[in-house]
């Protein structure tokens, strides 16, 4: 098991370098939890019920998703989404690869798909902070492709995407793997965030 699904549920922050993740993807959390610990930051992983509102924007959507968690816990914390493009079809599903993962099979994604010859398809990664005085929005822009056959087991979409960076292994395939996350590409957004939290705590504290 690893530290980000033993924290899982804890809720309560301890110290000014202590920030509540929501999240229930331990994928997302174990990248996050490798970054944050090189920071000297008390990650605590915790799920919340969150109705999300429906847009193309993710930025958008991260915003509100970190103001309703706020509302919930009353505790600083930090929440993120993606959306996906797929070139070949022309920016789908977007902000809805969750709903994607939840409707369709590891078949109905290749069948979807075998047919593109432009395979390329980028993730926009959106993280947002909020506390009583601050709410902060990090972006990144990360660049994959689709895999004409599924590998690994996990979320459907993740069994047929290869993140650049990742020498060709599937999603599910890295989060099997003895990869050390934190130095991925996906996780570069985690340590602009860990960076920027850093240097906040310590002027507020």
């Amino acid at each position: 098991m690893c530290l980000a699904q033993k924290q899982y549920f804890i809720g309560i922050i301890t110290s000014v370098n202590s920030v509540i993740f929501s999240t229930g993807n331990w994928h997302k959390a174990t990248h996050a939890t490798e970054v944050c610990i090189e920071y000297d930051i008390d990650l605590i992983q915790k799920e919340l019920e969150i109705d999300e509102i429906q847009s193309e924007d993710g930025e958008k959507i991260v915003i509100d998703k970190a103001n309703k968690a706020f509302e919930i816990l009353n505790q600083p914390v930090v929440v993120s989404d993606d959306s996906w493009s797929i070139t070949g079809l022309n920016g789908f599903p977007g902000a809805y690869m969750k709903s994607m993962n939840h409707w369709l099979s590891v078949d109905d994604f290749l069948r979807l798909t075998e047919h593109l010859e432009n395979r390329q398809i980028f993730m926009i990664g959106y993280l947002a902070y909020k506390d009583k005085d601050t709410i902060k929005v990090f972006r990144q822009k990360r660049e994959a492709y689709l895999m004409k056959e599924a590998k690994g087991k996990g979320h459907a979409s993740g069994s047929i995407i290869s993140m650049k960076g990742d020498n060709g292994l599937s999603i599910n395939e890295v989060y099997t793997s003895d990869t050390l996350h934190k130095d991925r590409e996906v996780a570069k957004v985690w340590h602009e965030f860990a960076d920027w939290y850093s240097r906040y705590t310590e002027l507020s504290s």
